[in-house]
């Protein structure tokens, strides 16, 4: 019996050893591939951008007094090595093909959808920033009382297209919030309200699959939805377009940010088929003068969707040969650049600011250009999450005294009627 329990003693411990040296080895080659890749880094050039992920990168921390005092310096320290991380491309590859692997439906905060469509989930709200921009476009429209103001706020392709959203996915009620913010804008503004309408298009390709942009279609649908508002009391009737395509290998930021490469995308542009309204873009940062909407050279580069205008800008304008007076300012971000190639017949000049990198005067723009009509179009989570439009819009709020006293005045108004 001894012998017995001695034996297995000795089994046990032989085992053991062996668990334990398998351990050492694990641990000794792991860390020396993290070496390994370490020293490779530290040989290979620094990235300030990745196109793949179309973001730029973090770059060397400098070493300050303040930076350790905080612990920023840590935590920058910590985001450059994960940016900078040898093969950091290949590493995300594989991390996305394994969290498939395991049946996770989402990467990196990225829904993997129905029909190669990705979606994020729509952004949660401030309720006291988006308080603030309400009273901040309402003061405007209030005190430009010739000017008509409206406004767009575009849900995302979660919100329209939920169908192609994993099953039971946690997403947000986006609808509901943007039409709690078109209630509260009053009737100064004309909302030009296109939810609904893009819902009810939602089996069409609105949206891209692997971006988070609207299609041209989904920006043409909106326009028909609210073309009578562009019109004014113009005679300038709804145009017809020759549709091109101009690329089919689009790969949009959900893509990067997932790593999911299963599918592309096709970009439209649609050009009227009535050419009596000529027009030029005038790039004011460089007084740049070209007669196209597109820059075809953006196709060469992996956001094709900057084929639009070549990208963002803090003031652009387009003068056009329409003759009727009319001067359109839109404060916007990305989504308004394809939606621009529908508006062209409707104003001698369109004025685009993004708040974004905007730092100029807004009553310089008004007494320069002769503004008459003003649009809001957002995408739904650029306004839940973006802080600027207030401060460019800032000299129209009026002071928290000023805003109770119209508060109350309209609400003795509601009351009388």
């Amino acid at each position: 019996m001894q012998e017995q329990q001695d034996k297995k003693a000795a089994r046990r411990d032989r085992r053991e050893k062996r668990l334990a040296a398998h351990s050492r080895a694990v641990t000794i080659v792991s860390f020396a591939i993290i070496a390994l890749l370490i020293a490779l880094g530290a040989f290979t050039r620094d990235r300030t951008y990745s196109e793949n992920e179309n973001r730029s990168l973090a770059q060397f921390p400098a070493l300050t007094l303040d930076g350790l005092r905080s612990g920023s310096l840590f935590t920058d320290a910590g985001d450059y090595m994960a940016d900078q991380f040898f093969a950091r491309d290949a590493w995300i590859g594989l991390d996305t093909f394994a969290s498939r692997a395991l049946g996770r439906r989402d990467v990196n905060g990225v829904y993997i959808g129905k029909d190669g469509y990705l979606m994020t989930a729509p952004e949660t709200p401030d309720t006291a920033m988006q308080q603030r921009k309400i009273a901040a476009v309402s003061a405007f429209a209030r005190n430009h009382p010739d000017v008509n103001v409206m406004f767009m706020l575009v849900p995302d392709a979660a919100a329209v297209m939920s169908a192609k959203l994993p099953r039971n996915a946690p997403v947000r009620d986006q609808l509901s919030d943007i039409a709690f913010i078109e209630s509260q804008l009053g009737y100064s503004v004309d909302v030009l309200s296109v939810a609904q309408t893009l819902t009810e298009h939602a089996e069409e390709p609105l949206y891209y699959r692997t971006d988070h942009h609207w299609t041209s279609l989904g920006a043409f649908t909106a326009f028909r939805a609210s073309e009578s508002s562009f019109r004014g009391d113009t005679d300038v009737s709804l145009p017809a377009f020759n549709i091109m395509t101009v690329t089919d290998s689009f790969e949009g930021t959900l893509a990067s940010k997932s790593g999911v490469h299963r599918v592309k995308d096709s970009i439209d542009v649609y050009i009227p088929q009535d050419s009596s309204v000529q027009y030029y873009v005038n790039y004011t940062d460089t007084q740049t003068r070209v007669t196209s909407l597109y820059v075809s050279a953006m196709l060469e580069e992996k956001d094709q969707y900057t084929v639009f205008f070549g990208g963002n800008y803090p003031l652009l304008e387009i003068w056009t040969t329409a003759d009727n007076g009319r001067c359109l300012l839109v404060f916007k971000d990305s989504y308004a650049n394809c939606f621009m190639q529908f508006l062209t017949p409707y104003y001698d000049r369109i004025i685009m600011i993004d708040p974004r990198y905007y730092y100029g005067s807004l009553e310089s723009v008004f007494t320069e250009y002769g503004v008459t009509d003003t649009l809001f179009l957002y995408s739904a989570d650029t306004w839940m999450t973006d802080t600027t439009l207030t401060d460019v819009l800032g000299t129209d709020v009026p002071t928290a005294s000023a805003a109770d006293a119209d508060t109350d005045a309209d609400a003795d108004t509601d009351t009388g009627d």
